[in-house]
Parts: structure tokens; sequence; C-alpha cells
């Protein structure tokens, strides 16, 4: 009977995951992605005047190049404190990952 519980977790699991799998598929294929990068992205007036006098005078064209990204800045003491400590733990943590794997392949080798 317990070998049947543990089974049934682990399809339980998989089953969910599948469906997050299935979930973000469609929002991909449905571009979602790239609506929400659109939002960041604004064509200001010059800009559309730059483009229009490109146009006129035959140049060869590319949206990118008029395009400007909106950046705004959310961050607070707080944010940047935890970047901070978040990056000092991930140094910590490779070093001590990669001492711990060089001292495996001595021991092993």
């Amino acid at each position: 009977m317990r070998k049947e519980n543990k089974y049934r977790h682990f399809w339980r699991i998989l089953f969910l995951l599948f469906i997050v799998y299935v979930a973000l598929f469609i929002s991909v294929e449905n571009g979602y992605y790239e609506r929400q990068n659109a939002k960041n992205t604004i064509l200001t007036e010059e800009k559309i005047r730059e483009f229009e006098n490109d146009v006129k005078n035959n140049k060869e064209v590319d949206i990118k190049d008029y395009l400007e990204e909106e950046h705004q800045d959310y961050s607070s003491k707080t944010s940047k404190l935890a970047v901070k400590l978040s990056n000092g733990i991930e140094k910590i943590m490779t070093k001590g990952i990669g001492s711990t794997i060089s001292v495996l392949k001595e021991l092993f080798s």
C-alpha cells in the first residue's frame, strides 16, 4: 500500500508539471511574450519624423533603429541591498561548490 501512495504522488506531480508546460507553450505560441516586450518600447514623435524622412530619402530602414525602450528604475535601498547580498552568496556558493568538486575529484581519482 505504501508503494501505491508514492506512485500516486509521483503521477500527480508529473501531471501538474505537464499542465504548467502546456500553459506556457500556449502563451508563447499566442504571442504573449512578444506583446509584453512591445509594451516596453515606444515610438516618439521625433523618431517618427526621422523615420518618415528616411523613407522619403530612400534610405534603408529598420524599425528597431527608431524604437526607444522605456526604462523605469524601481529599485530602492532595500532591493539594491538584496541584490548585493544575493551576489555575495552566489560568489561564496560558487567557490564552495568548486572546492568541493575538486576535493571529490582527488578522492575518486
